[in-house]
């Protein structure tokens, strides 16, 4: 837990917290421990027995992804609160991170920076939980990106490109329903990435499948700004979704994907073929091996010639 509280006050952070006071769980009330330390960030922990769904174990990661967004905003001037409690969801009912325009305190944002699986019934189920109290969910795939086997990028959009990346059901939701985008953290650099999915093949139900990926980034955090409004999803229902904006792009709606497939007739039947978007206009994708220091560095676009 980041967050815990005293006898006299309801909200304390662990990064503001000190040593040698009596802190309490702000679910169960059960007494906590701050833990801290050099290497690991600071959070609240309840005894190892303890069955307080708030006191469930989050890796060091997720923690120290929630931090991180949170201090980003409010290096923005915007308003951010760990693990808000919001009574209308089920099960966990906390936030990751609530935000909010200080002078609009009635247009939340909900981060949820999600590294574990979970179905397309729960997150539709709690989108609409957040959208039934007027609040915009942006869900956030949590990633160790040292994880890929082989990376490529486009040259001409100076974008990474992930061939088979293994779609979980709950992506794929947010990714038709919330924008056609998901953003994702990589848990070594806690950098942003804007993700755009290719379908490789078709899917059904929860059933996992693999799409070609591409990312575009990265993005510190503390570049990011953040935005709201009603996404129209496949289904024909408009949902409240929020999206980040990246420097020196117009904060709205997200628009048409800047990488697509294209079947193409061949003598033996359809050839499948990537296109990419470059200035204005659509051109054969043409792919090469990443640098090394492609989670960090993002190359110069290379020019069309």
């Amino acid at each position: 837990m980041l967050t815990a509280r005293t006898d006299q006050i309801d909200y304390v952070e662990a990064a503001d917290a000190h040593r040698h006071t009596a802190y309490h769980c702000r679910g169960c009330g059960a007494a906590v421990v701050l833990k801290s330390g050099r290497i690991r960030i600071s959070h609240f922990a309840h005894s190892p027995d303890a069955g307080c769904a708030f006191g469930a174990k989050m890796s060091l990661s997720h923690l120290t992804a929630q931090r991180r967004i949170a201090e980003a905003l409010r290096g923005r001037g915007v308003s951010a609160r760990l693990e808000a409690f919001m009574p209308s969801l089920a099960g966990d009912r906390r936030v990751d991170v609530l935000a909010w325009p200080p002078d609009r305190p009635t247009a939340r944002i909900a981060i949820e920076v999600q590294a574990s699986d979970m179905t397309r019934e729960m997150i539709a189920a709690r989108t609409r939980s957040y959208n039934a109290e007027g609040v915009a969910p942006l869900w956030l795939r949590l990633f160790d990106f040292g994880a890929f086997e082989r990376v490529q990028t486009l040259p001409h959009r100076a974008t990474v490109w992930i061939d088979k990346y293994r779609a979980r059901a709950w992506e794929r939701w947010s990714y038709d329903h919330l924008g056609g985008r998901l953003w994702f953290l990589d848990q070594g650099t806690f950098l942003a990435w804007r993700g755009t999915f290719v379908p490789a093949h078709g899917h059904r139900g929860d059933i996992v499948q693999w799409v070609e990926l591409e990312l575009d980034g990265p993005f510190a955090l503390s570049d990011l700004r953040l935005k709201r409004g009603r996404i129209m999803g496949p289904d024909k229902a408009g949902r409240l979704a929020a999206w980040f904006v990246a420097p020196d792009e117009p904060p709205t709606v997200p628009g048409e994907p800047f990488i697509r497939a294209k079947l193409k007739p061949e003598t033996w039947g359809l050839d499948r073929h990537l296109e990419a978007r470059v200035e204005g206009r659509w051109i054969a994708a043409v792919s090469e091996g990443a640098t090394r220091d492609w989670r960090t560095v993002r190359a110069a676009p290379r020019p069309i010639i």
